[in-house]
This record gives C-alpha cells, structure tokens and sequence, in this order.
C-alpha cells in the first residue's frame, strides 16, 4: 500500500510539472482504496481528455503526457496564432461566399486570384485580385484575427485606400 501511495505522489508530481510546461490545467485524481487498485484519473481543462491509469504495488505505473502537436503557432501569451493558409482559405472563402458567380467565373477564364502577399509575426496581407482588376488587400491580425479591408483599382485610385469594412477571420 505504501508503495502505490508513493506511485500515486509521484505521478501526481510529473503531471502537475508537465502541465504547467504546456500550459495546459489538467485536474489530477488520485483514488486509494483498502481493497482495489489505486487509480489516477487526469483531465485536461478542456475536458476533452481523461486518462486513468491503475497502480498496483508490484508493477511500476508509466505515464506519458505529449503537448498537441497541431501546425498552429502560438504566441507568448499561449494563443493560437493564425497561419498564412489558414488567413488565405479564409478569404478566400469569404469572397465566394459573398459573391457565388466567382467560382463560374474561375471557371470562364477571369483574372480572379488570391495570394500572401506579405506575412510576419503580427499582420498577414492577403491579396483578393478581382475580376473587375481592383485590388482587395485583407490585414490580418495575426493573433486575434481582426482585418480590415483596403482596394485600390489602377486608373481610378491614386493610391490604396480603406474601405472601412472590418470582420474578424475566426468568425
């Protein structure tokens, strides 16, 4: 009994530690009984993931706790930043979404393009090229996802100009 007692601590150590390390808050439950098992049941904040694991005294308990390995950055505060894929299906999205004829239109042969047009640690520019020959740029906060839109049209504008239309991509 004394040595799942100490089993138990000792993983209860670990995953306290690696969770800080991940900075994921996990609910740690160690159950120790008279005439079963002990058990440790984790669960993570999201409450997407429970793990119990049974100790006994003659067998040593193993757990193995891995950070998410997802392709999403994250910022030093721990936020999921967005990555310039994900800006540019966003948009891109967007725009069909709001005007359908567009994938018709691809389809005919139009000038109708989007791409990254720049990308660093704060802001990702992309560009909506549209049929008409105006130029959307979409700037997107890398972190929160807040855009506004700007357009500038050869010929009609002297310079890129806001629209003063503003969304959010997560949304």
């Amino acid at each position: 009994m004394k040595k799942v007692l100490i089993a138990s601590l000792t993983v209860l150590a670990i995953l306290s530690t690696t969770a800080c390390e991940f900075k994921k808050q996990a609910h740690v439950n160690v159950n120790v009984g008279s005439n079963q098992p002990a058990s440790v049941t984790i669960e993570t904040n999201s409450g997407d993931e429970t793990t119990t694991v049974n100790l006994s005294s003659d067998q040593p308990a193993t757990v193995t706790v891995e950070p998410n390995t997802d392709e999403e950055t994250s910022d030093q505060a721990g936020d999921v930043k967005i990555t310039d894929d994900e800006a540019l299906e966003a948009i891109k999205n967007r725009c069909l979404e709001e005007n359908p004829d567009l994938e018709n239109m691809i389809d005919e042969g139009y000038m109708i393009y989007w791409n990254v047009e720049s990308s660093d640690d704060a802001q990702i520019v992309v560009l909506y090229r549209a049929y008409t020959g105006a130029e959307i740029r979409y700037y997107i906060d890398r972190a929160t996802g807040d855009t506004y839109v700007t357009e500038f049209v050869s010929g009609i504008t002297e310079e890129e100009e806001k629209t003063g239309e503003t969304f959010n991509i997560k949304d």
